[in-house]
């Protein structure tokens, strides 16, 4: 295939038009103004500078060596008590960025990049797959009037419940009479599908059930309650217990029957989520976008193995078009931004 602008941007109008499962890893949240691993990691310091446990010592040494968060907490596995510290701190912290995340978006004060990306696929079925806690999507929807279904149903107190919220995107189009018997037929509007696989800031284990609760966040005493799965290979232990194993299971399912792929700022480290996702775009060769400032090393393998896999890198000002071992470069245009990917590729 000849690279140059124009094919490489029919190529990406190929497969956007096929409606791809997105992948949101850090990379969007984090433009938003969400705080990453490195700064999770410093925030943890701070807060638990009192802890003398024999566990954060050693987990403590190693974040100031500069190792980062997760692998920290893979070389010194915390016991149930720091976890539920751990948990009480960093979904406290994200929780407060994104409050002021949510007013000044919802205030008109600041973007959320992604947003362009949800309004773009609005009359679409759109599946998003994070494994970020926060809530970015689901701002972006409400301003965009977008119905996002994540799971639960309810009003103030909300509780997962996939078959009623999936029923609850779906209305009678018409009635038609067949065989004497009156006949609804039923479409799905249109709608963001989310699956935050590894929890959410407003997911709660409250009383046996999974509930969304702003009130159980207010309160302040629910914290270490929170249902997020934090950094390290616990991740793949919670994975086996709801609700995390349905989540996960739902989205291999949506993977499985993705036609095409676009994965934004994701650094393909969650094995137990990316394992189909690498299998359909390796064995089954399905077309698929990385969108990211910087290639993780996964990512790089995974390219140079992947026929119709496609990198869009940060390089200063400009693009870098990479598909196996070819590199284009896009000079002073930056695709790498998902919002000018989705007008300057998309038109949108």
């Amino acid at each position: 295939m000849r690279i140059d602008k124009d094919s490489i941007y029919k190529t990406f109008q190929e497969i956007c038009r096929q409606v791809p499962i997105v992948i949101l890893g850090s990379g969007p949240s984090c433009a938003a103004g969400i705080p990453g691993m490195e700064t999770l990691a410093e925030c943890l310091l701070e807060k638990l500078v009192n802890n003398s446990s024999d566990k954060w010592k050693a987990i403590s040494d190693n974040l100031r060596k500069n190792v980062d968060l997760e692998t920290s907490l893979n070389k010194t596995p915390p016991d149930e008590k720091l976890i539920k510290e751990v948990i009480r701190i960093v979904g406290g912290f994200i929780y407060e960025k994104d409050k002021d995340v949510r007013e000044r978006y919802l205030n008109g004060q600041m973007k959320i990049p992604v947003e362009q990306l949800i309004n773009y696929y609005r009359s679409e079925i759109l599946t998003i797959i994070t494994p970020n806690y926060d809530c970015i999507v689901e701002y972006c929807c409400d301003e965009l009037k977008i119905h996002c279904n994540t799971g639960f149903t309810g009003y103030f107190r909300k509780t997962l419940n996939f078959e009623k919220a999936e029923r609850e995107t779906e209305y009678v189009d018409k009635t038609v009479i067949v065989r004497g018997k009156r006949r609804r037929i039923e479409k799905t509007t249109p709608h963001v599908e989310l699956f935050k696989v590894h929890g959410s800031i407003d997911w709660y284990d409250f009383n046996n059930s999974t509930v969304s609760d702003i009130f159980l966040i207010e309160s302040g005493k629910y914290e270490d309650k929170r249902l997020i799965i934090i950094p390290g290979d616990r991740k793949y232990f919670e994975a086996f217990h709801e609700p995390y194993r349905e989540l996960i299971q739902k989205a291999d399912n949506a993977i499985r029957s993705g036609r095409s792929f676009l994965m934004i700022g994701y650094g393909f480290n969650d094995d137990h989520i990316q394992e189909i996702l690498v299998k359909r775009l390796k064995e089954d060769e399905k077309p698929g976008i990385i969108i990211t400032k910087k290639l993780s090393e996964k990512a790089k393998e995974l390219l140079s193995g992947c026929p119709n896999l496609w990198g869009i890198i940060q390089k200063n000002s400009s693009t870098v078009i990479r598909n196996k071992d070819t590199e284009y470069e896009i000079r002073d245009i930056e695709l790498w931004r998902i919002d000018e990917f989705v007008r300057d590729v998309l038109g949108g």
